[in-house]
């Protein structure tokens, strides 16, 4: 007996693959990383002195900067590992 009462061991719905060709992809956001760290760097290292005109606007672009970097370091972690599901239609119609 299976699972639902009597019926036989249900078949995927699904077929799940990886995607090819990812190599590029990294690539790339490898080289927007550094850019974001050396923009980083850049604003830590020239923050104006106190007193100094445009200190709030270069503090407060720093902060916004940081911000955008966590959240794309984030966005990431999905993105890397890109995998794409495939419905069986002849099983979808057998299983309704």
């Amino acid at each position: 007996m299976g699972k639902n009462g009597g019926e036989e061991e249900a078949l995927p719905l699904f077929e799940t693959r990886a995607a090819k060709g990812r190599a590029a992809y990294k690539l790339f956001s490898l080289t927007v990383f550094l850019g974001i760290c050396c923009i980083w760097v850049y604003r830590i290292k020239h923050v104006p002195s106190a007193g100094e005109a445009g200190r709030w606007a270069w503090l407060g672009m720093l902060i916004a900067e940081l911000c955008f970097g966590f959240y794309w370091i984030i966005t990431q972690s999905v993105r890397w590992n890109v995998t794409f599901r495939h419905p069986f239609k002849d099983r979808l119609s057998l299983r309704i």
